[in-house]
């Protein structure tokens, strides 16, 4: 899904693209889209960390393994296409920097960050009930009608953890700062956001709040 951000009083507008991760049918419409713009800069809601793995893999694949919930994620997910991991919208972007040598910003939080601020967030009893929540996702109707459907479904209902929200909340204000203050200090008009479907609306509707107003959500 492709979209622009205009920011308020200035002639200043950010290309996003938001695609659902592990749909190979997203990585192939990023694909397409990085062909047309020839971004300079690609801002990708992964960590820095993420970025430098997915190019150690892309060079050498290994086996990777998967939780249960990612399990479960990438059975529901066949329903709209064919599924890959690592998530191909990812994949395709880390691909288009290693040809090019463009420069990638990963906008998630660094890992020992988002470690100290889990161990701080997660109580036992979130991880309890996250734990033995798997079989009833699994069988839970999500009332999807698309991928976009099912991409907000799946995140609502994993996020009825309250601390897993507050642990997500906290990654989208750190996301929104980083984009706010990249886009401010390095505007280019060909510059994309790639955004995993999952942080789309809640996102982009904080930086609607820094100023910067999305065509539609």
């Amino acid at each position: 899904m492709f979209n622009k951000l205009y920011k308020e009083r200035s002639d200043q507008e950010l290309n996003v693209y938001s695609g659902v991760k592990g749909l190979v049918s997203h990585g192939a419409e990023l694909r397409e889209l990085i062909g047309i713009l020839s971004p300079e800069v690609l801002l990708i809601t992964i960590s820095q960390g993420e970025i430098d793995g997915l190019e150690s893999f892309i060079r050498e694949p290994f086996e990777m393994n998967l939780s249960d919930y990612e399990i479960i994620y990438g059975v529901r997910l066949t329903k709209y296409g064919g599924v890959m991991t690592p998530p191909p919208i990812y994949v395709e972007a880390v691909k288009y920097l290693m040809d090019t040598g463009k420069t990638g910003i990963g906008l998630d939080m660094p890992q020992d960050q988002f470690d100290v601020l889990y161990s701080e967030t997660m109580k036992p009893g979130h991880l309890i009930r996250h734990s033995i929540r798997k079989k009833r996702i699994l069988n839970y109707d999500f009332k999807d009608t698309n991928e976009y459907e099912f991409s907000e479904s799946w995140i609502k209902r994993l996020n009825a953890v309250k601390g897993l929200a507050k642990v997500d909340d906290a990654r989208l204000d750190y996301m929104a700062e980083e984009i706010s203050k990249f886009a401010s200090m390095r505007y280019d008009p060909k510059n994309l956001l790639v955004i995993d479907y999952e942080f789309h609306r809640p996102l982009l509707e904080r930086l609607k709040a820094k100023g910067w107003a999305p065509k539609n959500l």
